[in-house]
């Protein structure tokens, strides 16, 4: 297997009940080194991003992210994360797009 995908809807650094780490971590001891573990779920800025990477999983998925900004991927890899786009403005739309939950602020996730 080249890699599993976990999409966590608790966030990337979500916890089973009880657990000392996260579900991405769980999972990377279990596949052992020759599987990549990817974890959709709570990216939207830069830090969240290199936080996933560096203590949770060895791939991250950025669905919501994307689709607000479809350069996110390219304004972290430039180094321009501050620019990123994290949530749309209702006032912007001139009609709605994707999931109403879409629109709703995200918790922000900081290493």
């Amino acid at each position: 297997m080249d890699y599993l995908s976990l999409s966590i809807w608790g966030g990337y650094d979500a916890k089973p009940k009880g657990a000392d780490q996260s579900f991405g971590q769980i999972f990377k001891q279990i596949v052992g080194d020759d599987t990549k573990v990817m974890v959709v779920g709570g990216v939207f800025s830069e830090a969240a991003a290199a936080d996933a990477v560096a203590n949770h999983t060895d791939l991250i998925g950025v669905g919501q992210g994307t689709l607000i900004d479809p350069l996110f991927g390219k304004k972290i890899l430039d180094g321009q994360g501050d620019k990123l786009f994290p949530k749309l403005a209702r006032n912007k739309l001139k009609r709605p797009l994707g999931r109403p939950d879409c629109l709703k602020p995200s918790p922000e996730k900081t290493p």
